[in-house]
């Protein structure tokens, strides 16, 4: 069946409106009632076309809040409350309760430091010292003593719109190394071959748990997609060789992505970090999309580059003033997705602090929707 022609009408709101936030992140305000609009399909449809490699109906829009998805973090995971990262449908998260210092899974203790939004571990003091006898100081929950009927309560609501519903795990298999050990001690056993094998131990029970995990969620709530976060790299270059993440990660993210996908999910691979060097390991572990930092990353570049494989890349919209007119944000739209709409792409990617706490131009989002719309409205 042809698509519809694109009408000015798809823009209009339809009346309803998708349910607020009880949180706020990164200093981004709750969410403002944002209206459903009128468009032809739901943008959860529309980002399941893009993940079946099939032409979108317009470019989806990729974000934490107001975009095409709906994130779930849900308090359920200590991780997200550690750091301050629970986003689900329960009441708002009351973290000062807990003072500065927060257990996360494995017990490890996430110091929350206000200058700079976010939590780390202590430095010289790792949870583990010796990653070959790591059992001797971690343990993981057993999931079957978790409140899954509360989350399925608290989450019918939230995730109950025509949104895409993507579950985040803050944490994946290196950061949980780094997390553990330290940084410089987590590279060395990356390398070290009398501590390769307490590593492949630890990956391959913490795969399995993160398995577990995701399935027991996704048996409970409606989602869509999964994305893990890795940051395998730093702001001069990864933390390792692509052969290294070859070798150490690459069997357990594939092992991760392949249960995401046997259960009709997307994978999103979250790394932060100048990562050119690992794109093809990304596409390798069969991962659907990354949006890297953009100050750090040619990311419409890479998105040419790479556009005959399956991975998506998160571009961002042109830089344009928040007082351009209308007319201005449409040719800025135009060129953009002129130049993007033969490669795999969403709007996307981590803008600087700065530059994601400028007032965006108030036209650029539909813009961008009716400029990619009209580019695609012939496709099958």
């Amino acid at each position: 069946m042809p698509r519809p022609k694109y009408s000015p009408d798809e823009l209009k709101p339809t009346g309803e409106t998708y349910p607020l936030s009880g949180f706020s992140f990164l200093m981004n305000p709750n969410a403002v009632g944002e209206p459903v609009l009128n468009k032809p399909i739901s943008p959860r449809e529309n980002w399941q076309l893009m993940y079946a490699g099939k032409k979108p109906y317009w470019i989806p829009m990729a974000g934490f809040f107001g975009s095409d998805s709906v994130q779930l973090r849900p308090r359920i995971h200590p991780d997200n409350i550690a750091n301050h990262q629970v986003f689900d449908g329960g009441p708002a998260y009351d973290y000062s309760s807990h003072g500065s210092i927060i257990a996360g899974l494995n017990d490890l203790e996430w110091n929350w430091i206000d200058d700079i939004n976010g939590a780390t571990m202590m430095p010289t003091q790792p949870k583990v010292p010796d990653i070959n006898k790591w059992e001797e100081y971690i343990s993981f929950p057993d999931l079957d003593e978790w409140d899954w009927e509360t989350l399925r309560e608290q989450n019918a609501t939230y995730l109950g719109t025509n949104k895409l519903n993507t579950l985040g795990i803050q944490c994946g298999l290196w950061e949980r190394l780094m997390a553990m050990m330290d940084v410089v001690e987590a590279c060395i056993a990356m390398y070290d071959d009398d501590l390769k094998p307490g590593v492949h131990r630890f990956f391959d029970v913490y795969s399995d748990w993160i398995i577990d995990y995701i399935g027991r969620v996704k048996d409970v709530c409606d989602i869509n997609s999964v994305v893990l976060h890795e940051d395998w790299a730093h702001q001069l270059g990864p933390f390792f060789s692509p052969d290294v993440a070859r070798e150490m990660l690459l069997p357990y993210i594939q092992k991760i992505v392949n249960y995401v996908h046997s259960r009709g999910m997307a994978y999103e691979i979250h790394c932060c970090g100048a990562c050119e060097l690992l794109i093809p390991v990304f596409i390798e572990t069969g991962a659907d999309m990354w949006g890297g930092q953009t100050d750090l990353n040619d990311m419409g570049g890479y998105a040419k580059q790479y556009k005959g494989s399956h991975l998506i890349f998160g571009v961002p919209s042109p830089d344009l003033p928040p007082e351009a007119s209308e007319a201005e944000a449409k040719e800025a739209a135009r060129a953009w997705v002129d130049e993007y709409k033969d490669c795999r792409v969403s709007v996307g990617g981590m803008r600087p602090m700065a530059a994601g706490l400028a007032q965006p131009n108030p036209f650029m989002n539909n813009a961008i929707y009716e400029c990619s719309r009209l580019a695609f409205e012939n496709e099958d």
